[in-house]
């Protein structure tokens, strides 16, 4: 009886991945046929546009073998360089410090085999957003003469390009859907239901580093340094997927 219930079993088992396999199997072939009888078209679309906010970071650098030292030297350097900025109508929350570090420094000596603490640096600095842009070159200039000694990653942006992303995003599908008609006129076919849609934008800043040259002229001259804003490209490319009758 145990045996019988065994070998029961046993084909029960087998005949249900039996069944089970040719459930797949005809799944995969009905996928494929379907892939098969699908279009995909791609649409693609750009706006030029003109950038309404700058971004840069300005850095306060101090080196002293007191810590102490180099730490409120730095703090009186940056505060100056923030009352600055909020003078020109940079507002608060504009103004985001993105890192501070204290490291010490070592060098070598020769004589003794062995590294020896010389001093300390101490850095600061602050992401600031210029939402007047006929004001970047004074903000650099005057920031490095209120004590900064880093300027850098100075881009631009439109700071709400969302509504822009989406008008571009909405020519790339014309884009496509006029390509889907040429396609369906010379293939002879006609385009069915959509199936699948998928789209990506892309909005590039530029990035400009001023380093010393910029900072060499700040401290020198009172001539703050001519800053172009150009245009920002937003480019969109949508993929449209058509069942095909």
């Amino acid at each position: 009886m145990k045996l019988f219930e065994s070998k029961y079993f046993n084909f029960l088992a087998l005949a249900l991945m039996a069944v089970l396999t040719i459930f797949l199997l005809v799944l995969i072939n009905e996928k494929s046929e379907a892939s098969l009888n699908n279009i995909y078209v791609t649409g693609t679309a750009e706006m030029y546009v003109t950038p309404d906010v700058g971004l840069v970071n300005i850095s306060v650098l101090t080196e002293n073998k007191d810590l102490s030292v180099a730490s409120n030297e730095a703090s009186e350097k940056m505060n100056a360089v923030i009352t600055f900025l909020k003078s020109e109508g940079v507002d608060q929350k504009d103004i985001k410090t993105t890192g501070f570090n204290i490291n010490p420094r070592y060098e070598w000596e020769n004589k003794i085999g062995k590294r020896t603490l010389v001093g300390y640096e101490v850095s600061q600095t602050v992401n600031v957003k210029i939402r007047d842009l006929t004001k970047t070159g004074k903000i650099i200039s005057e920031s490095v003469s209120n004590g900064a000694n880093d300027v850098s990653s100075l881009s631009f942006i439109v700071d709400d390009d969302e509504q822009l992303k989406e008008d571009v995003k909405n020519l790339a599908i014309i884009d496509a859907k006029k390509k889907a008609k040429n396609l369906e006129k010379s293939l002879g076919v006609r385009l069915n239901k959509i199936v699948n849609f998928s789209e990506s934008s892309y909005s590039p800043s530029p990035v400009y580093d001023y380093g010393g040259g910029i900072m060499e002229k700040a401290m020198t001259s009172s001539v703050a340094p001519t800053i172009e804003t150009g245009q920002n490209k937003i480019t969109s490319t949508v993929t449209i997927t058509y069942s095909v009758k």
